[in-house]
């Protein structure tokens, strides 16, 4: 008799389950909601969907964020300027500011929203400015200047920039818990000199390469393309960095220096002056684009110059900075720059493999918003002389693990670093 009690009580229990269940899928049951999955903190997740990028050499993206990237998880990383321990980032160790990124894919190509804040914008290459006291032309330098008690007075002028850093082919043993860092040879310089600033870069071997997206603003506001390069071991030099571009048609082909020297007329001494100026003094985002120099082109070539520093274009115009209507506009203003100081360089669009990160950038008023946009696979050939590509291979939507270096508020090689990162596709 117990039995047949236990036996009835549990039909009478699975039948209340059954019904319950039924009664909580009908449409006017609210349905409770499960916990959220809390992604982990080192992973970007690449979902499917496509992001619409101005093309290379068009026009300026305007920082709208399409709604494609509204499925998109974001992914927030503190990026910090770190101390290597040899004096390479000195001035700028403990900067530091929040990256927030997110990631999609579609059949051909990955793509990349990154967002960071920085106190100024940087977005130039070394301008020339005219000095009075010495009746020169002279260009920005691209580290700080310092006065004579050693304290900094006037800000390095160089460019923001971005960079991503995969593992080609996983040929770097260690790059999937030291990322960037494995190629980061900091000390190598006090092995027979001086290291150049910011340390060097190079694998350890020459079997094992990384794969380089380098964001420098200056090209990328100007011809919508990031600098796609990797770092390898090369000569097996130990105080060089092995950082290479991919390749591409020309050495030019990205741009090149605005700089010439000129004999002073009438005298024997020789001096450095812009090679190309713009009459009118106007200048886009911090560079003279190559195609100005073109026929038909707005920029001018300078042919000569005088003891007083007054330059004389082709066709015989002229730019004298010392004049009452010139005033400051060529000169050094406080911790910036006159109006029509003239660009350090010239931009031009990245050909073959060194061109195929597209890349779009704004600026909001307090930092950075880049778009990136890479074919999942480039077929690119051979390294020349080694068996590997020059590009990471994404088709196969595998794990791929990765580190960021974030340079702002004036900083060049010294970067702030996030290493140990994962793309996930989902």
């Amino acid at each position: 008799m117990k039995n047949i009690i236990k036996r009835s009580t549990l039909v009478l229990m699975l039948l209340t389950i059954i019904i319950v269940a039924v009664n909580c899928t009908k449409k006017n049951q609210v349905i409770g909601t499960p916990a959220p999955v809390v992604p982990n903190t080192d992973t970007l997740y690449c979902v499917p969907g496509t992001a619409t990028l101005q093309p290379i050499g068009g026009a300026a993206w305007d920082g709208t964020i399409e709604a494609a990237w509204n499925s998109a998880p974001k992914l927030t990383v503190h990026a910090v300027v770190p101390d290597l321990g040899n004096d390479n980032f000195n001035g700028w160790v403990g900067n530091s500011t929040d990256v927030t990124m997110r990631s999609l894919y579609d059949a051909t190509n990955i793509y990349y929203l990154v967002e960071w804040n920085s106190d100024r914008k940087h977005c130039e290459s070394s301008p020339w400015y005219y000095n009075p006291a010495t009746l020169r032309w002279m260009q920005e330098a691209s580290t700080p200047v310092k006065n004579a008690d050693s304290t900094t007075f006037r800000p390095p002028f160089i460019q923001d920039q971005f960079v991503m850093m995969f593992n080609i082919n996983n040929s770097v043993p260690n790059f999937n818990t030291l990322s960037c860092y494995v190629a980061c040879h900091v000390n190598s310089g006090y092995l027979s000199g001086p290291a150049p600033e910011g340390g060097v870069m190079y694998t350890n071997g020459p079997t094992e390469f990384l794969d380089c997206w380098r964001a420098r603003m200056v090209q990328v506001v100007n011809a919508n393309q990031a600098n796609d390069c990797y770092i390898w071991d090369g000569a097996g030099a130990l105080d060089k960095n092995e950082v290479a571009s991919d390749a591409q048609a020309s050495t030019k082909d990205g741009g090149f220096s605005n700089k010439q020297t000129l004999t002073i007329t009438g005298k024997t001494t020789k001096v450095s002056v812009p090679w190309f100026v713009i009459p009118s003094g106007t200048y886009s985002n911090g560079a003279m684009l190559q195609k100005d120099t073109l026929s038909g082109g707005a920029a001018v070539k300078v042919i000569a110059v005088d003891s007083n520093g007054v330059l004389t274009l082709a066709g015989g115009a002229t730019i004298d900075p010392r004049t009452a209507a010139s005033g400051t506009s060529y000169q050094q203003v406080g911790t910036g720059d006159g109006a029509k100081c003239i660009p350090g360089s010239f931009v031009s669009p990245y050909s073959g493999s060194r061109g195929d990160v597209t890349a779009n950038a704004f600026w909001t008023g307090t930092g950075w918003r880049l778009l990136l946009k890479r074919a999942l696979n480039t077929n690119q050939a051979v390294i020349p002389g080694t068996t590997s590509k020059d590009d990471v291979d994404l088709s196969g939507l595998g794990d791929q693990p990765f580190g960021i270096g974030v340079m702002f508020n004036g900083a060049d090689n010294q970067h702030a670093i996030v290493a140990g990162l994962h793309l996930h596709f989902k």
